[in-house]
């Protein structure tokens, strides 16, 4: 019996077999960087202490050209260092007898962040205070490093 035109068995017989389909290469995935873990307690500002704070802000406006805002109440030197990623500061004045450098960390609650640097071998050296613009403490760690709390 011959095959009928048209039937399923003719078209079979008349087709060629296909070359095996060769898989696509393989592309890599690109993937989203994986958003960046926000620090708990990032630090918000740091400040220059000095003795004499009008001969620092001169000092830091002709060194790094910084532009340095003392038009408010206390004459604190606000400072916008700039830059990508930069952090604001200040340049004021302190009745401590070594000025130092001080970087502020944010935090929600100072009192108990107070508590734990006890708790672990530091002191309180200005406790919660709130001075209008914000509302800050001053540590020692154990070491002796001078660091500020502001409370967000």
């Amino acid at each position: 019996m011959a095959a009928k035109r048209g039937s399923k068995k003719a078209k079979k017989a008349g087709k060629a077999k296909a070359a095996p389909k060769r898989a696509a290469a393989k592309r890599p995935v690109r993937r989203a960087a994986p958003p960046k873990p926000k620090a708990k307690h990032p630090v918000v500002h740091w400040e220059i202490q000095s003795m004499d704070p009008a001969r620092l802000h001169s000092f830091y406006t002709n060194v790094f050209g910084w532009k340095i805002d003392t038009n408010n109440p206390m004459g604190y030197g606000m400072v916008q260092s700039g830059g990508g990623g930069g952090i604001g500061g200040g340049i004021g004045g302190t009745q401590m007898p070594s000025p130092k450098v001080v970087v502020y960390a944010s935090v929600p609650s100072i009192d108990n962040v107070l508590s734990l640097v006890s708790q672990h071998g530091g002191k309180t050296v200005m406790p919660r205070q709130d001075i209008g613009p914000v509302v800050m403490a001053l540590y020692e760690d154990p070491e002796g490093n001078l660091m500020g709390l502001v409370e967000d």
